[in-house]
This record gives structure tokens, sequence and C-alpha cells, in this order.
């Protein structure tokens, strides 16, 4: 924590300074400035998380240093300091966002408190700011990994990635994948630049973005330390690198490619894909296959396998069944027919294929379904939205969403609204900043005694007794 004390009067600003520095633990640094064209200056070379600014200093006084701070340091929060109760300054501190304000002089558990209170609001948005940047990176690296790429991709990485000059894919193939933070913990161990993870197919994808050009032997050597760190049963397949963005997909194509291949000869552990100069390399056939139909991508699947179809034995078809049926099962759902014994001929090969990656492409627009409602309903649902209004949002008719919805989360709509607002209830009455009233209307609730009538349902007790429970304890 950054802390700039900003104050015309020496001895006030030595006095905070002593009282910080033996109250707070977590202060990094903490500087000083005599008036407001000081703290200007001071905030151009030290970003501050907090800054202590007394109203009336000569010059420019402490509101009108605001004014112009938020625009080198928006994030910056701010606690008054002023020895005169003015409505008129807290009016004008309330225009700039201020929500502190501390008359002179400060008693100690007011000037904690308020830093406390300060300390909340920075993490909650740092917070925020981690979730919106975790979401536009899934989004990010979802859309790399598939041909075409649309404008959105280009703005994300002009956005978030501007330094970039070149990046690969990499695609870890393992029986238990571990949780994406375990994941991402372990990656970091080893990539030297910044990457984005993606691991909810059956496998680990993981894009990076460097500022540099990247080497062939650098990723390798990458790529040893990586499948050394997740252990023997890991695979590491490696996709070339590129330095513009539309080759990112081919780049993942080749890593998928790879990982398939690796575990399949057994004989590596982490590496590029194995071309042959073959015209017809059939074990790579398979490969491309499995590739297609991972991806869901029915025509080009197809038309790979009518391409090759003469050139695959009767065991490289039963080694593409049971891999597909891998796949399947990864995202648990159930392979089309009932055993390899029905596909006798080219055409229920066809059909069979064309089958899976439809089911493929169904289960994926679930997921991106399930994320778009989730991201709706976190956004909205203290508004009372109504389940028309979501529906027309996914475009759906509102009885058709209806029945998608409880197949997806396997509850109502109006349910999972509720869970929704009620474990932000229980959230809001364990902080004990609120009345219950207050906790009531903030979660979309607009009378109090439908509220507890809700809260009784779901949690056999009202939220008084809630409450009363908590901090019993």
């Amino acid at each position: 924590m950054r802390i700039l004390i900003a104050e015309d009067e020496m001895l006030e600003r030595k006095a905070m300074r002593k009282f910080l520095t033996e109250n707070f633990s977590d202060i990094d640094a903490i500087n000083e400035a005599a008036n407001g064209r000081e703290a200007i200056e001071k905030v151009k070379q030290f970003t501050p998380d907090i800054i202590f600014m007394d109203i009336k200093m000569p010059g420019i006084n402490g509101l009108e240093a605001i004014d112009e701070i938020q625009q080198i340091s928006p994030l910056s929060k701010y606690i008054l300091v002023s020895a005169y109760d003015s409505f008129d300054f807290a009016k004008q501190a309330m225009y700039y966002g201020v929500k502190e304000y501390i008359l002179k002089p400060g008693k100690k558990e007011e000037i904690v408190s308020s830093i406390l209170r300060v300390k909340k609001e920075i993490e909650h948005e740092l917070k925020q700011q981690e979730e919106k940047r975790d979401l536009i990176e899934e989004r990010l690296i979802a859309k790399l990994m598939h041909h075409p790429l649309d404008k959105e991709a280009y703005t994300i990485l002009k956005n978030y990635f501007s330094s970039f000059k070149s990046g690969f894919f990499l695609v870890i193939q393992m029986a238990n994948i571990p949780e994406k933070n375990v994941i991402q913990m372990k990656l970091a161990n080893h990539l030297e630049h910044r990457f984005i993870v993606d691991a909810v197919d059956g496998r680990i994808a993981c894009c990076t973005l460097a500022e540099s050009q990247l080497s062939k032997s650098d990723i390798l050597m990458q790529a040893r330390k990586i499948q050394m760190e997740f252990g023997e049963d890991c695979y590491v397949g490696l996709g070339h690198v590129y330095s513009t963005l539309d080759s990112f997909p081919k780049s993942y194509h080749d890593a998928l490619t790879a990982a398939y291949q690796l575990e399949k000869m057994s004989n590596r552990k982490y590496g590029f894909s194995e071309k042959s100069d073959l015209k017809h390399d059939n074990s790579d056939i398979v490969v491309q296959l499995l590739t297609e139909v991972d991806k869901g991508n029915e025509h080009e699947a197809v038309q790979l396998y009518k391409d090759n179809q003469n050139h695959l034995s009767a065991d490289e078809h039963e080694d593409f069944y049971f891999n597909i049926k891998r796949l399947m099962e990864e995202q648990n759902l159930a392979l089309p027919g009932n055993s390899i014994s029905e596909l006798d001929g080219y055409e229920e090969w066809e059909h069979f294929i064309m089958i899976c990656c439809l089911t493929l492409q169904e289960h994926y627009r679930s997921r991106q379904f399930m994320r778009k409602v989730t991201t709706y309903i976190d956004e909205y649902y203290k508004q009372g939205i109504t389940l028309e209004e979501i529906a027309e949002y996914v475009d759906l008719s509102p009885n058709y969403f209806s029945n998608v919805f409880k197949s997806v989360f396997g509850i109502t709509f109006t349910e999972h609204i509720a869970r929704r607002r009620l474990n932000e209830a229980k959230r809001l009455i364990v902080e004990n900043e609120h009345s219950l009233k207050e906790i009531s209307y903030m979660v979309g609730y607009h009378d109090p005694n439908y509220f507890s009538r809700v809260f009784k349902k779901h949690n056999q007790m009202s939220p008084k007794k809630f409450q009363q429970q908590i901090f019993k304890k």
C-alpha cells in the first residue's frame, strides 16, 4: 500500500506518518507534500493508493488538487482532512467520488476505520479488474483457437497485449487435469512471457504472447521443463511460433496434433508434430481427423475422410473410433450409435463423423450459452431481471430459454436468481455494514417483508436469526 500525505502543516504530516507507520504493517511507502501543487507533482512520480488530502492549503487547495490528480492517477483513493465542518466541502468532495472525510484533530479509531474502508474498496476494484481481465483472456484464447479470427480478437490484442511481437500455442494432454490456478502457477514457473490458459475441454491449451521474437529452441526448452513439472503421464505438444495473430489457429492445430501424436507413439513426451513427407501418412491423417472432429468442423472432417478413406486400414479405422470415443467421453457426451461394428461402410463412417462434429458443436454452444447467461445474471440480478428479458438477450423464446436453462443449470431461472440474491444477502449480513432493510434493497428485494419470507424459505431461518447466529460465534 502506497500513501501520500498532502498537508501544509509539517507537524501534522509527521504525526500522521508516525501514526500510519505504527498502525499499518502493509504500507510499502509514504510520501509527503506541503501543498496542492507539490501533491500533483509527487503523484506524477509516485502513484499512491491512498491520499490524505488537507482541503485548506496555500495556492491550489485540496479539492482543486484532486481535480488534477484524477487525470493522472484515476485509481487513487482520497481521505479528506479538514478543520472545517463544512457541508459545501463535503458536497464538492462527493462530486469527485470522495467518500471519507475526517475532521481535525482526527481520532485514532476514525482514521483507522477510514483507511480500512478505503482498502476494502481498493481490494474490491482490483478483484473486479482481475475478473474482467480473466473473462477477456478467456474470450481471446477461445477466438485464437479457431479460424477465422474476428475484429474483437485484434481489438483485445491491441488493448491488453499492445507489445506483442510473437507467440505460440502448446497443448498438454494428461489423464487428470489440475485446477486452473494450479495449472497457471506451474506454467508460470517456466514460461518467460505472458500467457493465457484454457482447460475446459479435457486438455490444457496455453497461448503465449511474447514481447520479443521467440525461437524454436527457446520453446522446446520451456516445453521440456513444463513436461517434467506436470509429471510422467503428461504430453506437451508444441505449435510453431508466429508473429501475426491470424496464424495462431494454425499454431493451436499444430500443438493439438503434436499432443495426439506424442501420446499415441509414447516415445517422446514433448515436442512438435512429426509430419511425414509421404503423400499419405496414415497416422497423421488419423490425427488430423481427430483434430477436425474435436473442433466440431463437420465439413472439413467429412471431406478429409472422403479424401483419405481408401488409405485407412481396418486397424486405423478402429484406432480413430476409439480416440473419438475417448474425446467424447472427456466432454461427458455419448457416441452416436451403439458400436464400431455398425460402421460397415464409408457412408456410415461419414455420417458418424458428421454427427460427432455436430454433437460437439452443440456442446460448445451450450458452454458459451452458460457463460453468456452467467455474466448477464451477475451484472443485473439485483435489478429484478425477468425471464423474458434474458431470453431476449440470448435470442431465444422465453419457453425455450426456460427449458434450456433448467437442462444446463439443473434448476429453474427463478430459483437461480433467488439463490444468487440470497447468497449476496448472506455475504452482506456477515460484513455487518448495512441494516437488513438496506440489504433487502441492495440485492433486489423492494419489500423487506417479502425478502424475509424468501430468505426463511431457503435458509430455514429469518435474516434476523441468521444475523444473530453469525455474531454469536
